[in-house]
């Protein structure tokens, strides 16, 4: 390899190396280091509603309704949106709403001459909600603990319109379920980070809240009606900003899905998810983009860089880099329940950015975008 090409490799994996460093220490270590913040404007703890959407979810919601119904929050309604279930979806909730009069059940039946989304779904429940508070969750989700509620209406001021929580997956055996975890942590660590250091740009629609006001000033998903997905992250990228959103991130404001059972379904759930993003905002799409080069190109340039004489510098500079994702990655992993995956991290990263991803893209530009149920 000529001498002026290793040099400029040298210089793109420095710069690289830099844009790294600068994200862990004053982005990621901001969420990792993070002391729980004290609400001086407190709102108290107003009545809420809680949404749902469920199309033959009768196995999930028999399983993680009851968590929800039974949270310790003083006055709250959950509204499940059942969207063409043809299960035994009605007759759980049915059966359900004897025991708990706070739960209501909204009835989509399917057209005859249209299709519809999530984003239908999920507009009769914010319609019909009776409170200004809103709180999303999926049918296969169930809250970590009896405070989930509690701590992330907790994180509302009264400037704030939009809090973020954390959606994690139930530890399982095997690869494809680390491979999940981490992407999960992944993407989480990121948008929390983000929204803590003034940029918010995404959320879940497993763990999400906003005000019923927001909803309607933003006319709802109207402006992407057109797009299959994003009924979460695109909502949170047009209406979030540096003064109205918050996070919650404390072992009880968790909430834990289950995950895809295989790889192909998995692999199905992403190409739906990354379908979204080249609608999110200009100077978004920048920042995820400089993150996202920087780190393969940080990787590329340093296997290339151990056959060249400046081996031991990039060793060096790669060691540094190792070591802060270590300890920032493992803070940050306590606080979301992720601490198991810290050692093998830097394997899973690497399996996820030239395995996984790359084949996310491909299927995205050869196949049609899945459908959120069938």
């Amino acid at each position: 390899m000529p001498l002026t090409l290793v040099n400029i490799l040298l210089i793109s994996f420095g710069i690289c190396f830099l844009i790294q460093l600068i994200f862990l220490l004053f982005v990621n270590s901001g969420f990792a280091f993070r002391k729980k913040r004290s609400i001086v404007k407190s709102i108290g703890l107003p009545s809420i509603s809680v949404i749902i959407c469920a199309k033959n979810e009768e196995k999930f919601l028999e399983n993680n309704l009851r968590y929800i119904l039974e949270q310790d929050y003083p006055a709250f309604e959950v509204i499940v949106v059942n969207d063409c279930s043809n299960d035994g979806t009605q007759e759980i909730l049915e059966e359900m709403q004897k025991k708990h009069p706070n739960l209501r059940s909204l009835i989509i039946n399917e057209g005859n001459k249209f299709k519809h989304g999530k984003k239908l779904a999920l507009t009769i429940g914010i319609k019909n909600a009776q409170y200004e508070y809103l709180v999303f969750t999926d049918a296969d989700c169930r809250p970590a603990g009896k405070g989930w509620l509690k701590d992330l209406i907790s994180a509302f001021d009264t400037d704030t319109e939009i809090v973020l929580g954390y959606g994690a997956y139930a530890r399982k055996g095997g690869l494809v379920n680390s491979l999940i975890r981490m992407d999960t942590f992944q993407i989480g660590l990121q948008y929390m980070s983000l929204a803590l250091a003034g940029m918010p740009y995404m959320g879940v629609g497993r763990n999400l809240a906003y005000k019923k006001s927001l909803f309607i000033k933003q006319k709802g998903f109207a402006p992407y009606s057109h797009i299959a997905s994003g009924d979460d992250d695109l909502f949170i990228n047009k209406a979030a900003s540096r003064l109205n959103t918050r996070i919650a991130a404390c072992p009880d404001c968790i909430t834990i899905s289950e995950p895809k059972g295989s790889f192909k379904e998995w692999v199905n759930q992403k190409r739906r998810h990354v379908s979204t993003a080249k609608y999110y905002k200009g100077s978004t799409l920048f920042i995820l983009g400089t993150i996202t080069f920087s780190q393969y190109f940080f990787w590329l340039s340093f296997v290339a860089l151990l056959f060249t004489p400046w081996w031991n510098i990039a060793v060096a500079l790669f060691s540094v880099r190792l070591l802060l994702q270590t300890l920032i990655y493992g803070k940050a992993m306590r606080k979301l329940g992720e601490s198991d995956l810290l050692l093998y991290s830097p394997v899973i990263e690497g399996l996820l950015l030239f395995g996984f991803y790359p084949g996310v893209a491909i299927s995205n530009i050869l196949f049609k975008e899945p459908k959120w149920k069938t």
